[in-house]
């Protein structure tokens, strides 16, 4: 008989329920969120919150005032549920909305957004899971220039991309005050090729740096730098290096 899935995400700090919400917790996203350097943000915005994972790692992480915008009514009910019952309730707020109705305010100094992926993918036939891994509802040309309305001057903003998509956007930011600033290329196992990019774009002009990420030995056990940004927050990690850590 095949194994049921949980309901629901356990952290060591939060919960995140996610049986409505057509995009569950990923790995990939979990690594958006533990790794973009966060710690010293006031006013943050997470793009696309889903279950509120993203706003919810950056709580644990960080003193901002998080603000997080959904467009899916389903989505946004299970974020609210998951805000309310964190530690962080008095700092997480979520707007149900379209990114693209928010005024150009230049007023958040840090943006998570963890976007509707593949452009020219099949699209699959559940609408809401393919709202929400498409970009046809939110192309990347309007999602940079709404990034670009809401990011402060000296902020940061991070997006987790496939390679293709992260060069399309690249490619639209001239039309926007926005430049690239570091790559952190995301392999799935030692060995592989990159398949994810977080991309970090700034208002401020420089070079582009890079660095690369495996999260897992072989899977399932997690690398050690994997393990190390996963471990404030997943209550089990398999690691490489040290074997199975129940804590």
């Amino acid at each position: 008989m095949a194994r049921r899935r949980n309901s629901y995400f356990q952290c060591r700090e939060f919960r995140i329920e996610q049986a409505n919400c057509a995009m569950k917790v990923t790995t990939d996203a979990s690594l958006l969120g533990a790794w973009a350097p966060l710690e010293r943000a006031r006013r943050l915005l997470d793009i696309g919150t889903g279950t509120g994972l993203l706003a919810l790692f950056a709580a644990q992480r960080c003193q901002a005032q998080i603000h997080a915008i959904e467009l899916d009514p389903a989505a946004a009910q299970e974020a609210r549920v998951n805000f309310a019952a964190s530690p962080w309730s008095d700092r997480l707020h979520l707007r149900e909305a379209d990114i693209r109705s928010l005024p150009a305010s230049q007023d958040y100094d840090a943006i998570l957004c963890n976007p509707p992926f593949f452009s020219d993918s099949t699209r699959n036939s559940c609408e809401r899971l393919a709202q929400a891994r498409h970009n046809d509802a939110l192309p990347l040309a309007d999602l940079i220039q709404a990034i670009d309305g809401l990011l402060s001057k000296d902020g940061r903003a991070w997006l987790l991309l496939p390679l293709p998509e992260c060069e399309l956007l690249i490619a639209a930011l001239p039309a926007t005050q926005l430049h690239p600033r570091h790559r952190l290329w995301v392999s799935s196992c030692t060995g592989d090729s990159p398949h994810r990019v977080i991309l970090q774009l700034e208002k401020q002009p420089g070079p582009c740096t890079a660095q690369q990420l495996t999260l897992y030995t072989e899977h399932p056990l997690h690398s050690p730098e994997a393990a190390r940004l996963f471990e404030p927050y997943y209550t089990h990690l398999r690691r490489a290096d040290a074997g199975d850590q129940n804590k």
